[in-house]
């Protein structure tokens, strides 16, 4: 019997050893650590005296023998005159990243005219969803280029945006009137936010033709702090995650 159990162990040891793990900033892109550890000195040399930054886990994605871990460098001000955090990992569930993969939660909505909107009716094409906020500074820094990518997908992809603002009490139309922002504009939508578990604006979600969620970004993609990326730049995954899903829903 201790035999037994010794040989278990041995195999689930070996198991464990042979596991892989791959990283990714969730775009599309898998790597081993040590390119990460090349990426995470590289920024680090940009940061001020006065901050610092670490690596953080916010999902793990088992696939076979492989783990797959989603990671964002994470910047914020030093609370000490100690030096900067060698490399290494901290993990963050990001709980809206439980939902990947499985159907996005049902919502019944209102967009600025009091029409109804359901989920179900966006079924049958890929839904790009994106949760803003009035007072979300990026979140208005992104809407031209949103808007670009609707004006080329348009006839093929459902383009949705969800505020936990009201069209009556803050005013939306009139925020909105100067705003190059072509999006259909849902409203009321905190209790839908909160549902999905959505705690950083903006959050931009993008659905199969299934209804199924299949990626999960934050700010549109940029080549600087201050220049936003071209929607035909090879390096945009926000365009080539939507090339996917209009490939996979043909």
């Amino acid at each position: 019997m201790r035999s037994i159990s010794l040989v278990i162990l041995l195999l689930l040891a070996l198991k464990s050893y042979s596991q892989r793990n791959l990283y990714t900033f969730n775009n599309g892109s898998f790597v081993e650590e040590d390119k990460i550890k090349l990426y995470f000195d590289a920024a680090k040399k940009t940061l001020p005296s006065t901050h610092e930054m670490t690596t953080v886990i916010y999902h793990k994605l088992m696939k076979k023998d492989t783990v797959i871990n989603y990671i964002s460098f994470s910047v914020s001000k030093k609370t000490s005159n100690k030096e900067s955090a060698v490399f290494k990992f901290e993990y963050k569930q990001d709980s809206t990243f439980l939902l990947l993969n499985q159907m996005l939660p049902a919502f019944k909505l209102r967009d600025m005219n009091g029409k109804e909107i359901s989920s179900t009716q966006l079924l049958g094409k890929p839904t790009f969803i994106n949760f803003w906020a009035i007072y979300c500074g990026p979140c208005i820094a992104e809407m031209p280029q949103l808007s670009r990518l609707k004006e080329r997908y348009k006839d093929k992809v459902n383009f949705v945006s969800i505020t936990e603002n009201s069209t009556a009490d803050d005013h939306l139309s009139d925020f909105l009137k100067n705003k190059d922002f072509n999006f259909q504009v849902l409203d009321g939508g905190q209790a839908y936010k909160d549902e999905l578990k959505i705690a950083a604006l903006p959050r931009n979600l993008f659905i199969d033709k299934n209804g199924v969620l299949r990626y999960i970004q934050g700010n549109y993609p940029a080549i600087t702090g201050t220049t936003d990326m071209a929607i035909d730049d090879k390096d945009n995954y926000f365009t080539k995650i939507i090339e996917e899903l209009i490939k996979n829903s043909k």
